[in-house]
């Protein structure tokens, strides 16, 4: 996949109204070629040149004798055989037959479940060995509350993975955390940008700004379910389906500029277009394959073309959010309301799937609206969702997929909605949900952010195809090839794969039915509860350990379970 999406630093800068949003110019059309080739035709085209005057072609060829025609049709026609387009053979579907593969399924979910600690003293002592310090004040509750729900004890490295620069920093500047949290709620307080701020005491919680997020009512009423174990404490929550910690603390040598918080504006960086802002100025360029070389991602992915919504901050600020695109953000990943079934926010199907897998189309099915990021000419041609599309219409007997409904709002400056609604043949009515359970594949693909589907999709009944450049919670549970069939951002692999599902439909069965089991079991209210009071009971260490820095007047206290570090000679 090409660059060729990144636009040139002088687009214009949109005017202070929000209404002209200058994205990204048109797709050349594959003009460019390289300069080898260039040098190359160069060499053809002097080839047999000489100083001497030459005949003019229409002279030359009235000379030519009547055998010299034959020929040179011939061997035109010769030509533009070899180089015709290679035709696919047509895909041979064989016939559906349902194999059961639920018990293997639900084993491998016993396993996972069954290796978790039964005891407080074996859950201390993993604990410890997997992170080098003892567990946090609670934890104990904390463990009495998984067990009683049937979540997962020990597989929780991901929290690990977002609290670690906190920790090292801590090492440091022990009051670092704290600090940081009670910036961002002073700031956030005063001017909103879409986070709800609130503190924890006794054994209440109350939201502390008056900015209206989306999720503003759903936190308290899952906080209440595991309060009683959750020290006092602020905290920031990201109401926001997109990150907006913009650090990447794995790049060498920012612990000390982590420390300083240089950034002056935070949560005001708002880039028009991001694309050029994400790959020239901070350097966040997500690859497009796991594997082996590969380009970049950035010119696939809406968001990182021109996101929805922005309002960045490039300091390591300790946020909770829903979503990251790691290592470029920092955010500190918490479940999302969308995957609680008690929330509004949950996708609700009106009955469950009631067709068999052999009765199911072998198609990849596909509904939703152009969420991505705003359209500013022919920009949107690269964005997942389109792009979809396109690779649909080209083999139409693979997919059922459709455009379903068009946000304006996303339509700004130089874009032409009605030409696009047209082109893309976008309906005015959305699909009834349960419409998935026709087909044996469905399609999970990023919007503004990462899709809320997700979880619901995978219990439907059928096999899904994932894309995405964003990262959640429970990203170290669902696997790849194991639960879902993952796609590259720029979706060049999707048609090979879903051909794969449709030739070797005893393994799409497997795969299917294993994400189904692990959603089931292991992806409910319950765990989301257990991973979410563990992330709270962290950042309640890190900042009742910078209280009591604070009250010690002290800028080494030790975290529990470590030494000092050592001075400086």
């Amino acid at each position: 996949m090409s660059s060729s999406w990144f636009p040139p630093k002088h687009i214009p800068a949109p005017s202070t109204n929000g209404d002209n949003h200058p994205l990204l110019p048109s797709h050349n059309g594959g003009s460019f070629h390289d300069e080898e080739d260039d040098d190359a035709i160069e060499l053809e085209m002097g080839r047999f040149a000489t100083n001497e005057p030459q005949p003019g072609l229409l002279s030359r060829i009235r000379n030519w004798p009547p055998w010299y025609f034959a020929v040179a049709i011939v061997g035109m026609l010769g030509l533009l055989w070899l180089l015709r387009p290679a035709a696919r053979e047509p895909l041979q579907i064989p016939p559906s037959v349902y194999v059961d593969h639920s018990a293997a399924s639900q084993a491998k979910v016993d396993r996972l479940l069954a290796r978790q600690s039964t005891t407080f003293a074996q859950a201390e002592a993993r604990y410890t060995l997997r992170n080098n310090r003892p567990p946090p004040a609670g934890f104990d509750k904390w463990f009495e509350f998984a067990r009683k729900h049937s979540c997962l004890v020990d597989d929780y490295d991901q929290i690990s993975r977002d609290f670690e620069p906190f920790y090292q920093l801590a090492k440091v500047d022990p009051k670092f955390f704290k600090k940081m949290v009670d910036s961002g709620i002073a700031s956030m307080q005063k001017n909103g940008r879409g986070f709800s701020t609130g503190v924890f005491k006794g054994d209440k919680f109350d939201l502390t700004n008056e900015e209206g997020t989306l999720y503003r009512g759903d936190w308290p009423r899952t906080f209440g379910r595991f309060i009683d174990f959750l020290p006092d404490m602020n905290i920031i929550l990201n109401g926001r389906d997109e990150p907006r910690s913009l650090f990447n603390y794995r790049q060498p040598g920012l612990q000390e500029k982590a420390l300083q918080a240089s950034d002056k504006t935070p949560f005001e960086h708002s880039p028009h277009p991001t694309s050029t802002y994400f790959k020239d100025d901070v350097h966040c360029i997500v690859p497009n394959s796991p594997n082996g070389f590969t380009g970049a991602a950035n010119d696939a992915s809406a968001f990182m073309l021109y996101a929805s919504s922005e309002e960045f901050t490039t300091d390591l600020y300790p946020i909770m959010s829903m979503t990251k695109i790691s290592p470029c953000f920092a955010d500190i990943l918490v479940p999302s309301e969308f995957y609680y079934s008690d929330s509004g926010w949950s996708p609700k199907y009106a009955f469950a799937n009631n067709v068999n897998w052999t009765d199911k189309i072998p198609k990849l099915y596909w509904r939703g609206m152009n969420s991505g990021g705003r359209m500013y000419e022919k920009n949107y041609h690269a964005f997942p969702r389109f792009r979809l599309i396109d690779i649909a219409r080209k083999q139409p007997e693979l997919f059922d997929v459709k455009i379903s409904g068009f946000h304006w709002d996303l339509c700004g400056d130089k874009c032409d909605g009605n030409a696009i609604i047209k082109e893309y043949n976008i309906a005015k009515v959305s699909s009834p949900r349960e419409d998935v359970y026709k087909y044996k594949y469905v399609f999970d693909v990023d919007g503004n952010s990462f899709s809320g589907r997700y979880l619901g999709l995978l219990r439907s009944g059928t096999l899904v195809f994932k894309s995405t450049v964003f990262l959640e919670y429970f990203g170290d549970w669902l696997q790849p090839f194991e639960h879902y069939i993952p796609i590259r951002p720029d979706l060049s692999d999707l048609v090979d794969k879903l051909e794969w599902a449709v030739t070797h439909d005893a393994e799409a069965q497997r795969i299917q039915q294993a994400g189904q089991a692990f959603a089931e079991r292991i992806m409910t209210n319950e765990q989301n509860d257990c991973y979410f009071s563990r992330v709270l009971l962290e950042w309640g260490r890190l900042y009742t350990m910078a209280e009591a820095a604070g009250s010690k007047g002290s800028d080494h206290a030790p975290i529990p379970g470590q030494p000092l570090p050592e001075a400086d000679d």
